[in-house]
């Protein structure tokens, strides 16, 4: 069985310089966590620059599900780039960004004709489904949810809860945006126990949030994960999705569901909104 080889102190001598290189031309907006300088990898194993071999636990960003470097994978991108490799989606048409639309829509939950928009990242998606709600509705309020991240962007920040830091210096941020309590049963903003609690923080948000401050006939749209990622990880009591998705269709407000980090196979089915039972108007993965 492979195991980690560790050859030099960490960060290695070359890791060292090419940090050193990072911090003087490199923009410092990119976080950092941790001295790591990758040369290769290849299934689970990540080789650095000078030779240490480490076992990845994140799958990469937490988005190489099929491990790094996998032999489909990389043969699929080598004849691609000898076929063509200029890619825009706009001007003309790609017959793979056809096909693969097609895939997608196929794939996606629900019933009747789906739509495929393809961005360069999830705060890009974040940003064209906030745009395509308020077009769509013409409403100019969102509901979003305390410790959700969506991107950093100024519209994907500005539904982002997550830290505070993400959003110092940046203010003001795009208005109109309620941020609540999401469903986290373990330390429960309104410190009740589930199942006693009869889903209160679904309630609340048309007996409370709805009747005093946010009229619901103004709201786009509700953002949501499915399953919180930057927020702790946290899955949500059985039948938060469909009493709130209730409520969203009771006022003809969107379900947007942002599945950047769950989505695509991660949590067992194709997108993690399926283990709920609810069709989102508006999937994001």
């Amino acid at each position: 069985m492979k195991l980690p080889q560790i050859r030099t102190s960490l960060p290695g001598p070359r890791a060292k310089k090419l940090i050193k290189l990072d911090k003087s031309f490199v923009s410092p907006s990119y976080t950092r966590v941790y001295p790591l300088v990758v040369d290769k990898a290849k299934g689970l194993w990540v080789h650095d620059v000078d030779g240490n071999i480490f076992l990845d636990f994140t799958a990469g960003i937490a988005v190489n599900s099929t491990g790094h470097c996998h032999p489909q994978v990389v043969k699929a991108i080598q004849m691609q780039a000898k076929q063509l490799l200029h890619m825009s989606g706009t001007d003309f048409y790609y017959t793979p960004q056809i096909l693969l639309a097609e895939k997608l829509a196929g794939l996606a939950p629900g019933r009747g004709t789906k739509r495929v928009y393809f961005g360069n990242s999830g705060a890009e998606a974040v940003e064209a489904a906030f745009k395509l709600a308020r077009w769509h509705t013409k409403r100019e309020l969102n509901i979003a949810f305390f410790g959700a991240f969506h991107g950093r962007t100024m519209g994907a920040l500005s539904l982002t809860a997550s830290k505070t830091i993400q959003k110092k210096h940046y203010n003001p941020l795009v208005p109109g945006i309620t941020h609540i309590p999401y469903a986290y049963c373990y330390r429960c903003a309104y410190n009740l126990t589930y199942p006693k609690c009869g889903l209160y923080c679904v309630d609340w948000v048309e007996d409370t949030l709805f009747r005093t401050t946010v009229p619901a006939e103004e709201v786009a749209a509700i953002f949501v994960e499915p399953i919180q990622g930057e927020g702790g990880y946290i899955v949500p009591p059985p039948g938060f999705h469909k009493e709130l998705y209730k409520i969203a269709k009771k006022y003809g407000i969107l379900y947007v569901a942002d599945e950047v980090q769950s989505g695509m196979g991660r949590t067992g089915k194709m997108f993690a909104m399926e283990h709920f039972g609810v069709t989102a108007d508006m999937l994001k993965s």
